[in-house]
């Protein structure tokens, strides 16, 4: 269990993301406008006593830590892809999660670069939710292309599958923000 380090605040940054858990609020990665630093970071800021905590993820390597996608459900906090520079065309496809209850971080799907149509590619500003036991991806930008595919990740059997959208999909110009409210 890695407990944290009570900072004041975390500092000044954009391209970060945000979700809540619980009492928590949690913000991961993000860099410096001015001096471009990432920020290889998550922060919980409760809500109840007032205090943040900085923990670092456990991804090997360079970690995706700007333009990534955030969602949580119950103690959960899910983050997938994102890049490890503001300028950098290098993104990822990893998948990770850290629980607000104990501190714990998990790793459930490993950066590569040999994904297939089942798969999502490395990608940024794409849209992550949770929904009856898998974990949804929706759009992203990969190779300077808006994605309109949707992947969905079991969380049982921790195998992706790319999803079926009949119908008419919606442009993708951009990033989607979106969450599922009344099963929908």
């Amino acid at each position: 269990m890695n407990c944290g380090e009570e900072l004041k605040e975390p500092s000044n940054r954009s391209d970060y993301c945000m979700t809540s858990a619980r009492e928590f609020i949690i913000m991961y990665g993000g860099y410096d406008d001015w001096s471009w630093v990432a920020y290889n970071e998550l922060w919980t800021y409760n809500t109840i006593n007032g205090i943040w905590k900085r923990y670092h993820p456990p991804i090997k390597g360079p970690n995706a830590c700007i333009h990534s996608s955030i969602c949580s459900v119950g103690n959960l906090v899910y983050i997938f892809g994102g890049t490890v520079s503001p300028d950098s065309c290098l993104s990822s496809n990893s998948l990770i999660s850290f629980d607000v209850g104990n501190a714990t971080w998990k790793i459930f799907w490993e950066h590569t670069d040999d994904y297939d149509q089942n798969t999502p590619p490395p990608m940024i500003e794409s849209c992550i939710f949770h929904h009856n036991g898998s974990l949804y991806v929706l759009g992203g930008l990969c190779n300077d292309d808006y994605l309109e595919s949707m992947f969905k990740f079991c969380l049982k059997t921790s195998k992706w599958s790319v999803v079926p959208q009949n119908g008419l999909k919606p442009p993708i110009q951009g990033r989607i923000l979106g969450t599922v409210f009344m099963n929908q």
